[in-house]
């Protein structure tokens, strides 16, 4: 009987859903997005919304649970529509280490212009951000911008 009730047990986990974690907002109101990597993890912290044609200022926050995890690397903004994906603003990265027994913390700016200096509209944009570990795995992570 116990073994008929543990085999259960195992069989309704594996049918459960897995809900996504919830943005969890700072003392600042700005949203704390964490994403996991294979060795920790890596929050972005954004603002609910931006102000259209001012700069945007996203801090990545590199949190190894072991060895070190080194970022952003090759920031970029993409715009998604019906003609696909593209690439508005590649950013110029700032890349810091972090390690297990130190967090870190890096800025990214956009302007809110495209590579060629245009003013972009107001929208939802994608902020495109790569993670390298101390075992070589890169890992891509990224938060929706929305300019209003």
């Amino acid at each position: 009987m116990r073994v008929l009730f543990v085999v259960a047990a195992l069989v309704l986990a594996g049918c459960s859903t897995r809900v996504a974690p919830t943005p969890a907002p700072s003392s600042s109101g700005d949203l704390v997005l964490p994403n996991t990597v294979p060795n920790g993890r890596v929050e972005l912290v954004i603002k609910p919304s931006y102000a259209n044609g001012k700069d945007v200022t996203v801090t990545v926050r590199l949190i190894p649970s072991t060895g070190t995890l080194r970022g952003p690397l090759e920031p970029y903004v993409q715009a998604s529509g019906f003609a696909g994906t593209q690439i508005v603003k590649h950013l110029a990265p700032l890349p810091v280490t972090a390690t297990a027994a130190k967090a870190a913390d890096a800025q990214l700016l956009w302007d809110t212009t495209d590579d060629a200096g245009r003013a972009v509209p107001a929208d939802d944009y994608s902020l495109v951000i790569a993670v390298l570990d101390d075992q070589g795995r890169r890992t891509t992570v990224g938060a929706t911008l929305t300019l209003r």
